[in-house]
């Protein structure tokens, strides 16, 4: 997509750093508790600044996703961040 989109494209930088219980089995509460402090940020200077699209598969709760953004604002000082779903559960 970042290509077609000539867009630069950093992959490697959100990291998910505990093994948590797959969030599919759980209700929204559950999830929301399960997520937190589940993702890391590595090369934190390449996002600042930058506007970011964060794309995911499945859209059911939010909490992956909220869990993400949170991590990449509090990590990193970016511009923007947008976010690009697949599919809503």
């Amino acid at each position: 997509m970042a290509n077609k989109l000539n867009l630069s494209l950093e992959n490697k930088c959100l990291y998910k750093t505990q093994n948590i219980i797959e969030q599919s089995k759980l209700n929204k509460q559950e999830r929301e508790k399960n997520i937190l402090g589940a993702y890391s940020l590595l090369h934190t200077g390449k996002l600042q600044n930058k506007k970011i699209l964060l794309i995911d598969d499945i859209f059911t709760t939010g909490s992956t996703v909220n869990e993400c953004c949170k991590t990449i604002k509090n990590n990193s000082k970016p511009k923007e961040i947008c976010v690009l779903t697949i599919a809503k559960d």
